[in-house]
C-alpha cells in the first residue's frame, strides 16, 4: 500500500511536491461508522493504524502538470526496477529531466521519495539524481515503532553508512557504480529486503501513462487471461456489461495455436498449387515452404510468452429482433465491430477488478477519455465497495461531473496548477481550503468550474479571438 510520493525539479515540478493517499482526520465522510455507509466505504487501514485512501484523483488544466506526477512515479519505479542491469558505466542517466525554466534548478539533481508497507513495515526510500550520478539515496524502515530505523544513506563523497551488517562491506558498496541505484544493486545479489522492495515496485505497482492502442492491448491481456481462466471472473465481466446496458448479453473469447493456423494455411496453399502448376514445380515450391517452417520453428522455440504464440478472437453476441420488437435471433459481432469506449472498458475491467482483488495499486492517466461520464462514475464507486480491503487507485482526468460528495471525499480530491509567471506546478488537495469555501452542501464541481480552488485553464479574451476571427480581412 502506498502512503505517499514526492517529486521536486523534474519536469514542471521546481519544488518538492508530495502526493499523499493518508486521509485526513478532519475528514469523517464514506468512512466505516457513517451511518449512511451500508456498501461504499473509502478508506481503509494500514497495519500501524494509519488512515489510507482508496482512491484519488488529479484536476487540472491542460499541460498542469497531472501527467508529469504520474510519470515521476513511473520514473521513480522503472529506476529501481532497471538501474543496475540496464545502466551502463559512464552512460547518462535516462528519463532525468530537471525543471528547465530557472536557473536556480536546471543543474540541480531531481529528488523522489516514497513511503509504502510491505506487510506490516512500513518503508522510507528515496534518491536524488541528476543525468550523471547518483547524489544521495536513503532507506528507513518502521515496524512495531514509533521512531524509524535507518538501514542505509548513500551521499556522494561521503560512501554508505549502513546499519546493515551484510550491506557495510566496503568491497561491495565500491562496486556499486555512480550512476545507478545501491537498492537496486543489493536485490542483485539477493538482499532480501532489497528484494523485497524491488519485487513490490514490479508486481504492486501498474502505471497506465498513456491510453493508446498498443498500451491498452497489453492492459487488456491481463482481461482476456482471467476471461479464460478465472470461472468467476468471467461471470463479473458479463454481469456488469449487461448491468450498464452496453448492448450484448455474452462474450466469448477462444485462443488459437498460430503455428496450427500456419499448418493448416501451407496445405490449402499446397493444393491450391497442386490444381494450377506440374507436380514437379509443386515439389520445388514445397522445399521453400520446409525451409520457411524451420525458420518459423527456430522462432517460435525462442519465444518467451506462451500467449505471443495464440490468436485471440473476442466476439460480442447481440440480440436481433424482428420489425415487431421480438427478439428472434443472435447475431456475433467481432472486435473490430465494438466502439473505442467499449474496447477500452473491456480492456481496463480486468486490471481494475485485479488490484481490487489483489490489493493493488493502479494509476491510470485519462482514465475518463472514451468513456461515459456515469461509466466512469461506476467504475470509480464500485473500487469504493467494502470488496474492496486494501486496493488504491489514481487517476488524473478532466471529467468534473465525478466532483461528487456522494463519490469523493474532500481528501480524496487534488489538484494540479501552473505558475503563470514562473511556469512550474502547483499540487494541492481540496482539503487545505477553508470550510468557509467548502462547506458540507457545496458542490465540489460548481466550485472548481467557478475556480475557487484553482487549477482551471485561463481562456483569457476568447470572445474576441471569435470576433477577430470571424471578421478578419
Amino acid at each position: 500500500m502506498l502512503v505517499e510520493f514526492t517529486v521536486g525539479n523534474f519536469l514542471s515540478f521546481k519544488e518538492n511536491k508530495t502526493f499523499s493517499l493518508v486521509g485526513a482526520t478532519s475528514v469523517k465522510e464514506h468512512e466505516k461508522d457513517s451511518p449512511d455507509e451500508d456498501i461504499y466505504e473509502n478508506i481503509f487501514y494500514s497495519p500501524t493504524g494509519t488512515k489510507l485512501l482508496k482512491s484519488s484523483v488529479i484536476y487540472g488544466a491542460n499541460n498542469s502538470g497531472k501527467s508529469n506526477l504520474i510519470k515521476a512515479l513511473g520514473f521513480f519505479r522503472s529506476f529501481i526496477l532497471r538501474s543496475y542491469n540496464e545502466q551502463k558505466p559512464d552512460e547518462s542517466i535516462k528519463g532525468i529531466l530537471p525543471f528547465l525554466l530557472s536557473t536556480e534548478t536546471e543543474n540541480k539533481p531531481s529528488f523522489f521519495e516514497a513511503i509504502f508497507f510491505i506487510g506490516n513495515t512500513r518503508y522510507r526510500y528515496g534518491f536524488e539524481a541528476d543525468k550523471l550520478k547518483i547524489h544521495t539515496e536513503w532507506l528507513f524502515s518502521l515496524e512495531n515503532s514509533q521512531k524509524e530505523k535507518r538501514l542505509f544513506v548513500r551521499i556522494e563523497g561521503e560512501g554508505i553508512k549502513s546499519s546493515v551488517a551484510e550491506w557495510k562491506n566496503k568491497e561491495f558498496q565500491n562496486a556499486t557504480r555512480t550512476n545507478s541505484l545501491f537498492l537496486s544493486a543489493l536485490a542483485q545479489f539477493n538482499g532480501e529486503v532489497s528484494k523485497k522492495i524491488q519485487n513490490w515496485f514490479k508486481s504492486e505497482i501498474r502505471i497506465i501513462n498513456r491510453i493508446d492502442d498498443d498500451n491498452l492491448e497489453n492492459i487488456g491481456q491481463l482481461t482476456i487471461h482471467k476471461f479464460l481462466n478465472e470461472n468467476r471472473f468471467r461471470k463479473q465481466l458479463i454481469r456488469f456489461f449487461k448491468t450498464i446496458k452496453i448492448g450484448f448479453d455474452e462474450v466469448e473469447i477462444t485462443e488459437d495455436d498460430r503455428m496450427s493456423i500456419i499448418d493448416n494455411k501451407d496445405k490449402f496453399l499446397e493444393s491450391t498449387l497442386l490444381n494450377r502448376f506440374p507436380k514437379e514445380l509443386v515439389e520445388e515450391l514445397k522445399e521453400g515452404l520446409n525451409a520457411v517452417r524451420k525458420v518459423q520453428d527456430k522462432m517460435q522455440s525462442l519465444e518467451k510468452n506462451r500467449a505471443e504464440q495464440k490468436n485471440i478472437s473476442i466476439e460480442f453476441k447481440h440480440q436481433k429482433f424482428n420489425e415487431l420488437g421480438r427478439e428472434v435471433d443472435n447475431v456475433v459481432l467481432g472486435w473490430a465491430l465494438q466502439s473505442v469506449g467499449t474496447q477500452k472498458l473491456f480492456q481496463i475491467f480486468g486490471i481494475w477488478v485485479d488490484t481490487i482483488e489483489q490489493g493493488k495499486i493502479l494509476v491510470i492517466d485519462e482514465l475518463d477519455s472514451s468513456l461515459h461520464t456515469l461509466i466512469t462514475q461506476e467504475l470509480v464507486k464500485f473500487f469504493h465497495t467494502k470488496a474492496n480491503k486494501s486496493g488504491q487507485v489514481i487517476v488524473a482526468l478532466h471529467d468534473t461531473n465525478l466532483l461528487k460528495k456522494e463519490i469523493f471525499r474532500r481528501d480524496q480530491i487534488w489538484f494540479a496548477e501552473k505558475n503563470d509567471k514562473e511556469g512550474f506546478t502547483d499540487l494541492y488537495s481540496m482539503v487545505e481550503y477553508k470550510d468557509t469555501f467548502v462547506r458540507n452542501d457545496a458542490s465540489f464541481e460548481k466550485g472548481y468550474l467557478e475556480g475557487k480552488y484553482g487549477a482551471i485553464p485561463y481562456l483569457g479574451d476568447v470572445k474576441r479571438f471569435i470576433n477577430d476571427f470571424i471578421y478578419a480581412q
